[in-house]
Formats: structure tokens, sequence, C-alpha cells
């Protein structure tokens, strides 16, 4: 209830009035990146209250209406039309781009990528027809992926006869640990996660991506490499004043782990990432994900062959977890089958194997829902959205 007073407060009281350069997006325009006096002043002299980010001190939108009805890409760290937001409390630095009003059409799309998260903010009214993506697939990384500070509680042992299984990344939820390797002879112990991000909190707040996931553990004689872990999901804000509707697509999903090489473990996936959505009146009837992605196969020889494992599959939207990777002839007793990412459901382990173990799904990122009226008749979140 504190944030939503808060909220109101800012959309009943605040003007953003001062006049800034139009000189956008230079880190060292005065105007945009600093803060500016008087800007969260206001005609009854009630105090501008924050909301989940800072934008009290921001100048009045530069961009009178952002409209896209194209695809179109940002870069977070070069795009002209944002302003460097620094976070406290140890966030990274915002690509926020501000404007009177925003509007993605059904043609329109965005895809982020960058070291800064995204934050849209609209002083008047939001509403996404299309799509707007932050997620890591497809040989892109979202904006803020991969974030800094993420551990894992073991890191998985190296084995001749096969390595163990990386996990997959945890954010506010633990990944799913990795698979023992050579499960027939020395059993090589796998790569376990996190209880959650960090190692410990679970508090969101500061925007920031999601987590890697943990590579797999190697063969012990230099014969393979274990799965790279997959890349997280990005970070993304959606903020407006009055009204937010989404009938398009949000995606944050976060990519699987590559399969281990010759009697390695596979990789862990990667976790969603974050989607924070900010307003008095938030309508959704469209698609948001923020699933993590699948744990890739361990590998393995087989008749003197040497056999890699498949990768996990990246997050993708809807309900449906991320598989994790399989298939390899031989079957999971002898290459370690991925874990499943997480989505609605928790990441799933990769499975102990006589040759590299699978590694562990990664987790479901975080969807955070702000704002007094809800209504989500129609939508699909996943995971579920929390408060």
């Amino acid at each position: 209830m504190e944030r939503l007073s808060a909220l109101l407060a800012l959309i009943a009281g605040c003007s953003f009035s001062a006049e800034a350069p139009a000189n956008p997006g230079g880190d060292d325009t005065p105007g945009i990146d600093a803060a500016l006096p008087g800007d969260a002043s206001v005609a009854d002299g009630a105090p501008c209250v924050p909301g989940f980010l800072d934008l009290c001190s921001q100048a009045a939108p530069l961009i009178p209406t952002l409209d896209i009805t194209d695809a179109q890409s940002i870069n977070t760290d070069t795009d002209t039309r944002c302003r460097r937001l620094v976070q406290g409390g140890g966030g990274g630095d915002v690509c926020l781009i501000y404007a009177a009003s925003v509007h993605v059409a059904t043609t329109g799309s965005i895809t982020a990528t960058g070291k800064r998260s995204l934050a849209i903010a609209s002083s008047s009214t939001m509403t996404i027809e299309g799509a707007i993506d932050v997620a890591s697939h497809g040989g892109q990384r979202g904006p803020a992926a991969d974030a800094a500070g993420c551990t894992f509680a073991r890191a998985p042992d190296k084995d001749l006869g096969g390595g163990g299984g990386g996990a997959g990344g945890s954010f506010t939820l633990p990944g799913g640990d990795g698979g023992t390797g050579d499960n027939d002879n020395s059993a090589s112990p796998a790569g376990t996660a996190t209880s959650g991000m960090h190692g410990a909190t679970t508090t969101i707040s500061v925007l920031r991506g999601g987590c890697v996931g943990q590579t797999g553990g190697d063969e012990a004689n230099g014969g393979g490499n274990g799965g790279s872990g997959g890349h997280s999901g990005g970070a993304l804000y959606l903020f407006a004043r009055q009204n937010l509707v989404i009938t398009g697509t949000v995606r944050a999903t976060g990519t699987g782990g590559g399969g281990g090489d010759v009697q390695s473990g596979g990789g862990g996936g990667g976790t969603g990432g974050l989607v924070i959505i900010e307003s008095p009146s938030i309508t959704i009837s469209g698609q948001i994900s923020a699933n993590g992605g699948g744990g890739g196969q361990g590998g393995g020889r087989l008749n003197e062959n040497d056999i890699s494992g498949n990768p996990g599959t990246d997050g993708a939207m809807g309900t449906t977890p991320a598989a994790g990777g399989s298939g390899v002839a031989g079957g999971e007793v002898r290459f370690g089958f991925g874990g499943a990412g997480g989505a609605t459901t928790a990441a799933i382990s990769g499975t102990a194997a006589d040759f590299g173990g699978g590694g562990g799904g990664g987790a479901a990122g975080v969807i955070q829902l702000l704002g007094a009226q809800q209504q989500l008749s129609g939508s699909t979140i996943s995971p579920a959205p929390t408060p």
C-alpha cells in the first residue's frame, strides 16, 4: 500500500515543466543526465514521490509521442533517445526513453540490447499492441542480461569418465542443479544452484537482468569442454502516469545451456529477466513471458565415437517450460539430459549419467505489476506476476 500511495501521489501531483536542452542522449548533457532543480515542484506544494524508478527529477519529455510502427532496435548504450538514469543501491545505469505518450502499433516492435537496462516512460498513456523484446535468444543478448554478482553453491567437477552438469541460473527462485557425471564409476559431482538471486535475497530493489547459467564440468584430460551456460533475459521497466495497456507481447526470456563435448557436462540454462510495469491503471490481455532456458545435455562416447550433447531450448512465449537438451543415441543413462527451465513451474535439475551429466534448467525471471487497478482478463503471464 505504501508503494501504491506513493504512485498515486506521483500521478496526482507531479509536474515536469522545466525545459531541457535539445540534445538528447549524451552522457554528459546538462539537463538530461543531471537532476534539474524544480522539476518535481507541484502547484499545491505536495512533494513528488518516486515509483520503482525515481522519475521526479527528470526534465519534461523531449519526445512528444513515441510511436513505433515498424521493427526498431534499441542499443541501450548508444541510442540517442536514451537519458542516462543512475540507480542507487548498486543498480547499474538505465537507458530511460521518456515521452509524452507511447504507442507500439501492431506492426511495430522494439528489440533491445546493451549493457544498460531499458526503461520506457510516458507522462500520459502507453499502449503496446506490437512487441517489446528484451530477451536473450537467437544470438542476441537482452539489455543488462547476465547481471554481475550471481553465484552458485558449487561448481561441477571435471572427470575423465564424465564431467558434472552445470546448474541453472537462479533469480528469486533457484535454478535446477546439474546432474552427476561418470555415475557408473567415480560419480563426478555436479554444479548446484543457489537459493535465490546472488545466493541470498529475493527482494527486487533495482532494475537488473537475470543470471547466467553455469558452465558444465570438463573432461578432466582435456578431451572435451563443458557446455556453456545460457544467457539470462534482460531488464525492462514500463511506466505510464495515466494508464498502460498491453494487447501485444513482452518477452524477457533466457537461453538454453550448451551441450557438453565428449565426456563433459551440459551447461545450465539462463534465467528469465525482470519486467516491471507501473501505472495507476494496468490492462493486459496480451502475453508477457520471462521464462528460463533449458539445461544442456551431457556429452560422451558411444561405440568409440565422440558425441556431444544437444543444447537446451531457449525460453519462449507462453507457459510451456523450455525443454532440456536430449535425444543423443544411448539415452539418459549414458548421456545426462538437461532439466527444463522455470516458467509457471520450478526449474528442473539435470539427470545423472555414465558420461557427462545434464545441465539444470534456468529459473524463471520476475514480472511485477505495480498499480491500484489491474485488469488481466485474457492475458498469459509467465511466471505469475508478483505485487
